[in-house]
């Protein structure tokens, strides 16, 4: 295995080495493998910085941390590594693209001359769906708001009104998203930290995050087709007095739906 020197460890880490050294102080990282006066560092050493900064990022603390990455000393920085990982792989958004700048409204199924396709693209832009990349070339970073949101535009709907909604649906989900973390440290994380972290149950514990993603997506699912069509009565309610029956069916709305109110 190749070995480097602290500055090297430091530089591959996007880290200072005065980071690197309080890392190792705190027992965060292992010390190198002295050779002569100089300490040498590896790829396990760069992977348990990954690890750390990976943690940090995720809002814990260095001493949380400390207690993840040292509480065991048979489990490698590898295996930590693989847990950290594999926790998040799940729940990972699709990977960017990068397309030519004038082709994006054709690769999102627009006519390129439409004034909603640019206009769908400067907002794309402007709400960081999308970036400028190198040699003008645009980057997805999410294809798949981005495909969604060029749905909503053949509908019909403006791109400027997709803004507002974006918004409204990252807070709503957001709050979905953070019973579940809850629901999931409660009942399967807790019990994992009270019994010591043990190595061995690392699988458990991936196995349940990747199943946690299908169970979350489907009651998600099926709350909003609930509310949907909650929403969908309220609405025929509201317009039952301004149309007709044959109106209505024309709109593709049941007789029996304006009948009923």
């Amino acid at each position: 295995m190749a070995d480097f020197p602290i500055e090297e460890l430091a530089r591959r880490a996007g880290m200072t080495v005065r980071t690197v050294r309080s890392y190792i102080t705190r027992g965060l990282l292992p010390p190198g493998e002295r050779a002569g006066r100089a300490a040498r560092y590896t790829d396990t050493h760069l992977a348990r910085l990954d690890l750390v900064n990976g943690l940090r990022r995720r809002g814990f603390s260095l001493g949380a941390i400390e207690v993840l990455v040292t509480q065991d000393p048979e489990r490698t920085a590898e295996e930590a590594l693989r847990l950290y990982r594999g926790m998040l792989a799940p729940w990972q958004p699709e990977e960017p693209v990068e397309v030519d700048g004038t082709e994006l409204p054709t690769h999102l199924g627009l006519d390129p001359d439409a004034v909603s396709a640019d206009e769908l693209v400067r907002h794309l832009c402007a709400t960081g769906v999308v970036e400028t990349a190198a040699h003008g070339r645009l980057r997805i970073l999410r294809p798949d708001l981005a495909r969604a949101a060029a749905e909503a535009v053949r509908l019909g709907i403006p791109p400027a009104a997709l803004v507002g909604l974006r918004r409204r649906l990252d807070d709503h989900t957001g709050a979905v998203a953070e019973m579940f973390v809850e629901l999931f440290a409660r009942q399967v994380w807790d019990d994992h930290v009270e019994a010591g972290l043990p190595a061995g149950d690392a699988p458990r514990i991936q196995q349940t995050v990747e199943q946690l993603q299908p169970v979350a997506t489907l009651a998600l699912l099926s709350s909003f087709r609930s509310r949907m069509q909650d929403a969908m009565d309220a609405f025929i309610t509201r317009i039952s007095d301004d149309i007709s029956p044959e109106a209505g069916r024309a709109m593709g709305i049941r007789t029996t739906d304006l009948d009923d109110r």
